[in-house]
C-alpha cells in the first residue's frame, strides 16, 4: 500500500478492549487528529508469518472496498509493543450490536421480517467481497454487525483468503458454520460462505443451530450427513417457502445451492413475500417422486432413497417427499434389524452370549421398542444367567471337596446375587456349614488326643517309641504289652489310632538252627 503508516502513539489513544477474536484484539480508541472515537484492531500472534500475511491482506482489500454492507477502513499503521512491531487498522465505532448477541438475548428485532432484512444485506456485502476475489471463510452471527438504524455491516475479515489461491490449508473458521467441503479440507469458496449464511439464517429464525452434537465428531457428522428439520416446523411464523430457500442454501453439495450468495439473499426476500420461485416447481418434482414411490413399492429401497436424497439436497421440502422418506427409512431400518437379529441368534446358538447381546443392542438402537429384539435379549440373558449359575455351583463344589469353605461360600454368593432362591445353591450352603462343623469337630478331637498323649509322655506313662511302662500296682499285667500285644491301655489305644504314638514292631520269630 502507498498509504503512509501512522505511529500509534502520535495519533491514537487506546482506551479499552472491545473484543478478542481468533486472530486479533479490537480496542476502543480515540483519534486525536479527527477528534472522534474509533475501533482499532491489531493481531495477537505476530510471530506467525501466515497471520501477518492474512492481516495485511485484510486491510489491503478492505481499504479499497466501498460498500454499505462492509466495514470501512479509516487508517492503517504499525506500533511497537514490548519490542515487537504490530500492525493495526482503524475502523469506525459502530453504534449497534452483533447478530449473535441479538440471538442470545431473544431480541424482538429478530422477527421474520427483521431476519430477512439482515440476511439480505449480509448477502449483498459478502457478494461484493466475492466479486473482488475475497472469501470471508468465517461467516457467523458474531461477524454480522446490526446497526441501530437496522443497516448491516460484515466485519472481521481477519481469516479471509484470496479466492484465487488454490492451495489447501488447515481447517480454519467456526465449525458449526462450515460447509461439508471445508471439512474435507477443500479450498474455501463463495459457495462455502453461502452455506454459512444459510446456517446463520436458520439459527436466527429458530434460535438453534441446524447441526449440533455432543462433540466435534458428532457436529462434523451432522454437517456431512444430516438434514435438519424445516424451519417452519420449529417457528410457525416462518412460511414453507423460506424453509425451502434456507435448506437449498445448506445443500450438502455446492452445485445444489444457489448460483451465488446475492441470489440467495434475493430468494429469501421473495419467499418471505410468497412470490413464486422457479427452484421449487412442484410440477418438476412430481415425476421423480412417482418413480421413487414405485421403487419403494417394488422393494427397491436403495433406488428410492437415492432419488429422495437428490431432491432433498436440492432443497425440496415437499410433504410427499417427507412422507416417502419416513416410509423408506422405516423399511430399511426393519431390514437392518432383521439382519442384525439373525446374527445375534447365531451367536446365541454358539453360546457367544456377549456377542449376541452386542448385536441385540445394535438392533435396539435402531428401534428401542422392537418386540423381537426385546424377546431375544430376555432369552439370551436368562440362558447366560443359568450358565453362570452352573459354573459358580460347580466351582463351589470343587472348593468344598478341598475344604476351602470361604472360597466355596464366595462362589455361592455370586449365585445368590443372580438368583436369590436358587435351590441347589441353598442346599449346597447347608452342606458347606455341616462339613465345616464336622471338620472343626475332628480337628478339635485330634487336638485333645494329641494333648492327652503329650501329657502321658510327660508323666512317663509312655515309653519311646510307643511302649508303655509296667502297669500300676493292682492293674492286670495283661494290659501292659500295649500296642504290640493288642491289649493297649485306653489312652494308648486312642493315641495309636490317631497316629500320635507308634506301635512297637513285632518281634521276628527265631529261625531254628539246622542240626
Amino acid at each position: 500500500m502507498s498509504a503512509k503508516r501512522t505511529k500509534l502513539q502520535d495519533r491514537y489513544e487506546l482506551r479499552e478492549v472491545l473484543g478478542r477474536g481468533g486472530m486479533g484484539i479490537v480496542y476502543k480508541a480515540y483519534d486525536r487528529l479527527m477528534n472522534r472515537e474509533v475501533a482499532l484492531k491489531t493481531i495477537l500472534d505476530v510471530d506467525s508469518p501466515e497471520t501477518l500475511q492474512l492481516f495485511y491482506k485484510e486491510w489491503s482489500v478492505l481499504v479499497t472496498m466501498v460498500h454499505p454492507n462492509v466495514i470501512n477502513i479509516y487508517d492503517i499503521g504499525e506500533f511497537e509493543q514490548d519490542g515487537i512491531k504490530k500492525p493495526f487498522f482503524v475502523m469506525p465505532m459502530l453504534p449497534g450490536v452483533t447478530l449473535d448477541k441479538l440471538i442470545k438475548e431473544g431480541s424482538p428485532r429478530l422477527s421474520v421480517e427483521g431476519v430477512v432484512a439482515i440476511v439480505e444485506q449480509a448477502a449483498r456485502g459478502l457478494h461484493a467481497a466475492h466479486e473482488q476475489g475475497l472469501v470471508h471463510r468465517d461467516v457467523k452471527p458474531s461477524n454480522i454487525f446490526v446497526m441501530e438504524d437496522g443497516s448491516v455491516k460484515i466485519i472481521d475479515f481477519g481469516i479471509a483468503r484470496d479466492a484465487s489461491a488454490h492451495s489447501k490449508t488447515t481447517l480454519k473458521g467456526t465449525l458449526y458454520y462450515m460447509a461439508p467441503e471445508q471439512l474435507s479440507l477443500k479450498p474455501p469458496s463463495p459457495m462455502s460462505d453461502l452455506f454459512a449464511l444459510g446456517v446463520v439464517t436458520y439459527e436466527a429464525l429458530t434460535r438453534r443451530r441446524p447441526f449440533q452434537g455432543a462433540n466435534e465428531g458428532e457436529v462434523i457428522e451432522a454437517i456431512q450427513k444430516h438434514t435438519p428439520p424445516p424451519i417452519s416446523e420449529l417457528n410457525h411464523e416462518v412460511n414453507y417457502a423460506i424453509s425451502q430457500v434456507v435448506h437449498k442454501a445448506m445443500a450438502k453439495q455446492p452445485w445444489h445451492r444457489f448460483y451465488n450468495i446475492r441470489e440467495y439473499g434475493d430468494a429469501v426476500v421473495k419467499a418471505s413475500r410468497n412470490e413464486p420461485l422457479e427452484y421449487f416447481d412442484t410440477a418438476k418434482i412430481k415425476p421423480r417422486l412417482e418413480r421413487a414411490t414405485k421403487s419403494f413399492e417394488q422393494g427397491d429401497y436403495d433406488f428410492a432413497s437415492e432419488i429422495l436424497s437428490e431432491m432433498e439436497a436440492e432443497g425440496h421440502l415437499d410433504q410427499g417427499i417427507a412422507l416417502l422418506r419416513r416410509q423408506v427409512d422405516q423399511a430399511v431400518r426393519q431390514i437392518r434389524i432383521k439382519q442384525t437379529l439373525e446374527n445375534a441368534r447365531r451367536f446365541f446358538e454358539a453360546a457367544e452370549y456377549p456377542l449376541a447381546l452386542r448385536k441385540i443392542q445394535e438392533a435396539l438402537e435402531l428401534d428401542p421398542q422392537d418386540a423381537a429384539a426385546l424377546a431375544l435379549k430376555s432369552q439370551v440373558e436368562k440362558e447366560r444367567r443359568e450358565k453362570k449359575i452352573e459354573e459358580w455351583i460347580a466351582l463351589a463344589r470343587q472348593h468344598l471337596e478341598n475344604n476351602a469353605f470361604r472360597q466355596a461360600r464366595e462362589a455361592l454368593e455370586n449365585v445368590l446375587q443372580i438368583k436369590p432362591n436358587e435351590t441347589d445353591a441353598l442346599r449346597l450352603a447347608e452342606e458347606i456349614d455341616r462339613r465345616e462343623k464336622e471338620v472343626a469337630r475332628i480337628r478339635d478331637e485330634k487336638g485333645k488326643l494329641y494333648q492327652s498323649a503329650m501329657n502321658a509322655w510327660e508323666k512317663g506313662e509312655v515309653t519311646q517309641p510307643g511302649r508303655a511302662r509296667s502297669p500300676p500296682p493292682g492293674r492286670s499285667a495283661r494290659r501292659s504289652p500295649a500296642c504290640r500285644a493288642g491289649a493297649t491301655s485306653r489312652w494308648e489305644s486312642r493315641a495309636c489310632r490317631c497316629g500320635l504314638l507308634r506301635r512297637p514292631p513285632r518281634a521276628r520269630p527265631r529261625r531254628r538252627s539246622r542240626a
